[in-house]
């Protein structure tokens, strides 16, 4: 069984360790292996060198086409699949709702293809995703094309959604990152939060379609992988235009998350018996998405004092107006005896 990884740098590769892909948000990645994009979002610090990467203990075989609405990259081992779509809308000729039905559905047909069933994370980085088209808001536009392809593709989307993010960005692209897997994962809800799926109308006629995490069961322990996650209880935003009260409504429901899959991990000892039966936020890589520059000490003050210091903060729109914050995590549960795979 393959092992994945989630680490921030590939400076210190240990033996028989690859990279598989990932982000990097400073610069084009230098390396010959893997799938990584550069996330088109302003960094709100200055840090010479910010990536978040998935590493794997497979070489990789990696491939780049061209579809007739954008490209695709992807590397795979024989367990794992991360890559990337870029696709630019044609526009004036059609709505985002085309363009992401359509991009999704290229996603879809490779994992189908190429027998990764079981999605893990996607990221989507969606232009101006606040603004209107026609009567429309472009996410709630996003949000039907999704739907329709996921409709297409019951082989992969059986009413289990992976962990997902949607953040608005200012360029002319759209951009959707993927990790996919033979191996099934563990889909995790808040009971703070209502599912997505059953968000009601006033939110877009067809809902965001994500679980809150998901949780990969592997040899050396397990990997975690937390949606973006704001200040929403129930279906509903809580504290508009109040940056701080939203970064700890925000922080309780990662919390919660969080318990929730340590939970899974100590209920199911006989599938996680390698890995630690709990980890605590500290532990856990970040992206912050904060929507105004100014708000980034502010917000970084607060995840400070709960212990969060391995983050990125980044400028992004987030999917609902009146939120201020989006926050997203990753982590790896390892067995006591794992510290040279802790430290990749």
């Amino acid at each position: 069984m393959e092992t994945l990884i989630i680490s921030p740098s590939a400076q210190q590769l240990e033996q028989s360790q690859y990279v598989l892909g990932g982000m990097s948000h400073t610069h084009e990645f230098a390396t010959e292996q893997g799938t990584i994009l550069q996330l088109p979002l302003p960094l709100l610090e200055k840090k010479t060198e910010l990536n978040e990467l998935i590493l794997i203990d497979t070489l990789p075989v990696t491939h780049e086409c061209s579809f007739p609405r954008g490209t695709i990259r992807y590397s795979k081992t024989r367990e794992f699949i991360f890559g990337y779509i870029k696709t630019e809308q044609y526009l004036g000729l059609e709505h985002l709702e085309e363009t992401s039905q359509h991009a999704y559905r290229e996603m879809l047909q490779l994992c189908l293809t190429l027998q990764f069933p079981h999605l893990l994370r996607i990221w989507n980085y969606v232009p101006h995703i606040n603004e209107t088209e026609g009567m429309t808001e472009r996410y709630r536009l996003f949000n039907i094309g999704r739907k329709k392809a996921f409709d297409d593709y019951p082989q992969i989307i059986s009413n289990r959604y992976p962990a997902a993010c949607a953040l608005g960005s200012f360029d002319t692209t759209l951009r959707i990152v993927f990790l996919a897997s033979t191996r099934k994962p563990y889909y995790i809800e808040n009971p703070r939060q209502m599912s997505s799926s059953f968000y009601p109308e006033q939110y877009g006629i067809a809902p965001p379609l994500f679980s809150r995490a998901t949780l990969v069961p592997q040899v050396a322990g397990a990997a975690l992988f937390i949606s973006g996650t704001a200040s929403i209880v129930g279906h509903e935003s809580r504290h508009k235009n109040n940056i701080q009260t939203q970064a700890y409504e925000t922080l309780k429901n990662l919390n919660t998350i969080l318990t929730q899959a340590n939970m899974i991990i100590k209920e199911n000892r006989a599938e996680f018996t390698n890995a630690q039966y709990s980890l605590s936020l500290n532990e856990l890589f970040w992206r912050i998405y904060i929507r105004l520059p100014e708000h980034f000490e502010s917000v970084r003050s607060v995840l400070q004092q709960a212990g969060i210091t391995q983050a990125v903060y980044v400028q992004a729109d987030i999917c609902r107006t009146e939120l201020l914050l989006e926050i997203e995590a990753s982590a790896n549960y390892f067995t006591p005896q794992s510290d040279h795979i802790r430290n990749a």
